[in-house]
């Protein structure tokens, strides 16, 4: 919740200005619901999850954005049902590897989804809607966020007992008993950077990359998230987990050599409603 309202304020003032541009915030209010349930299902995923394994397991965007544009019409390459199998295999690796399979590792496949669902809808209302309003769309996004974090902040005693041990890592325990003890640092980081930095760069750019090239990208997230899990958290794997892990990147990596991104974009756009600029 205070990562999230912390991300917010800054995007308050555009919110008011552009509150009766009902195409800007409709479109904000779409994404913000999407990313919202991504970080949801994320958040409370990592709580039983190993971060090392959740990284992994989030690269299953890079088939799902591809998957689910294919429900709405593109055609799915062979490769792409190739390293879904493959990631399939992965992951089952991982989950016999390491810390024992839990409803973390479930949450964090969700939230894998939700991300695609997010990178699809991005591409498509960034390029329909003028880049003088990107800030004003990302501002409703990120406010819904902000409001979806306090909404299950202040529903969460209905999933869980107040006076259970294991409650106080929902809320970080010390949350209650002194705001110097919380952790401000991961929060403002995560806040500023990883939320509201991130989610404008992401904008800015899928006006002009597809949502398939923008998960190839995101591709390279389980390398990253397993050293920083590695030398940080201490986490270590067995020799399954690794091969698992490797299983999950190669096909992300295949995905990325093999030339199989959409041929004819401006097609996949036409079908979306949106019109490029011939230059």
């Amino acid at each position: 919740m205070v990562r999230f309202v912390i991300a917010a304020i800054p995007f308050i003032p555009f919110v008011i200005r552009a509150f009766g541009d009902r195409r800007t915030r409709n479109g904000g209010l779409e994404l913000g619901l999407w990313v919202s349930l991504a970080y949801l299902a994320q958040a409370i995923g990592l709580i039983t999850s190993e971060a090392g394994r959740a990284s992994f397991i989030a690269a299953f965007t890079v088939i799902v954005v591809p998957l689910i544009d294919g429900i709405f019409g593109a055609s799915i390459p062979m490769l792409t049902w190739f390293g879904a199998i493959v990631s399939i295999i992965g992951v089952g690796l991982l989950e016999c590897g390491g810390s024992p399979p839990c409803v973390g590792d479930v949450l964090n496949f969700l939230s894998a989804v939700f991300f695609g669902i997010h990178m699809l809808r991005t591409e498509q209302i960034s390029r329909s809607t003028d880049k003088k309003k990107f800030m004003a769309l990302l501002s409703f996004e990120v406010l819904v966020v902000a409001f979806t974090s306090i909404l299950w902040f202040l529903l969460k005693d209905v999933f869980a007992e107040v006076h259970d041990s294991s409650f106080e890592s929902w809320t970080f325990g010390a949350l209650w008993d002194s705001a110097a003890s919380f952790p401000w640092i991961p929060a403002l980081y995560t806040g500023v950077f990883s939320t509201g930095l991130c989610m404008w760069a992401e904008m800015v750019a899928m006006a002009h990359v597809s949502a398939t090239e923008t998960a190839i990208v995101y591709g390279l997230e389980p390398v990253w998230g397993a050293a920083f899990a590695w030398f940080l958290l201490g986490e270590r794997w067995d020799n399954a987990a690794w091969i698992g892990a490797a299983l999950v990147l190669l096909e992300a990596l295949l995905y990325s050599y093999s030339g199989q991104l959409p041929k004819n974009p401006r097609k996949l756009n036409r079908a979306a409603g949106i019109h490029l600029n011939p230059h």
